[in-house]
């Protein structure tokens, strides 16, 4: 289910560090001074004077502004959840048009080819779609499921067929279908 939403969090904590950072750019409020004279000086002795109260004062640090801190400790974050995200992405890809060819193992029954197109539901995750099968011109639609980034499923929207099977390499695939009529194969397919 995190996986569903990777790229939309990884949205909201860019969003965010976008509009923290105008915030953190904008200058602090001056803070007091910490030895104000209250009284004006009037006469040139208290003007010596008062320049002597102000050399005698020690050196005083500034105060650090933490915001840019956490902001950077954010940015850092927000880097390394969107690496690790590309990185966790689904390395193998179903979607596109692949070249499917069926084996029947039980008997009475003709192996044949045909052109699969795979359509995910959403662009950020790949794991779940649709097909259409092009089988010497009979079309047929159905649903497909990625699963562990490997295990794949195929199921036609009668529920008259199934295929199960799983990547070789990122351009082929393999595994077994079952029909309702009893017959089962072996299926291999290429990407085009």
């Amino acid at each position: 289910m995190m996986k569903r939403y990777q790229r939309w969090i990884a949205l909201g904590v860019t969003m965010a560090f976008l509009t923290l950072l105008p915030i953190a750019s904008q200058p602090l409020p001056a803070a007091p001074s910490l030895n104000q004279d209250k009284n004006t000086s009037e006469s040139a002795e208290q003007t010596s004077t008062f320049v002597e109260k102000e050399q005698q004062v020690s050196f005083q640090s500034a105060h650090r502004n933490t915001l840019p801190i956490l902001l950077g400790i954010l940015a850092v974050g927000a880097a390394v959840f969107l690496l690790v995200m590309l990185v966790s992405k689904i390395k193998n890809d179903v979607t596109g048009v692949w070249e499917f060819h069926n084996d029947f193992t039980t008997e009475g029954f003709a192996d044949y080819d045909s052109t699969w197109t795979f359509t995910p539901y959403d662009d950020y995750d790949r794991a779940l779609g649709t097909f259409s099968r092009n089988a010497n011109g009979k079309v047929t639609n159905g649903h497909y499921t990625v699963d562990k980034e490997k295990d794949v499923v195929f199921q036609d929207n009668g529920n008259s067929e199934q295929y199960i099977g799983s990547f070789d390499s990122k351009t082929t695939m393999s595994g077994r279908f079952q029909i309702t009529s009893g017959a089962f194969g072996k299926w291999t397919a290429k990407k085009k």
